[in-house]
């Protein structure tokens, strides 16, 4: 089964490769799609915002001020 292509189903080309680097991979490394596919979106949401310098909790802060905000709640997303 081609796993990058239903991982690129769901995320952006950017989304994919910034997983694969936190995960300890080569942007276009597609060793691991399998398991990043089979990642929830909070899980995806957390290794994105680490691999760009946020770490410590920041998808929570950050999910919380969408739903102040803008009234979604991203974890009903995960459904």
């Amino acid at each position: 089964m081609d796993y990058s292509t239903l991982l690129e189903e769901k995320y952006p080309n950017s989304i994919i490769q910034y997983v694969r680097q936190r995960e300890g991979l080569d942007k276009k490394d597609s060793s691991m799609d399998k398991e990043i596919l089979e990642m929830s979106k909070s899980e995806v949401l957390r290794d994105v915002l680490a691999w760009n310098g946020f770490i410590g909790g920041w998808d929570f802060t950050i999910k919380d001020w969408i739903k102040s905000i803008y009234g979604i709640d991203l974890d009903e997303f995960e459904k």
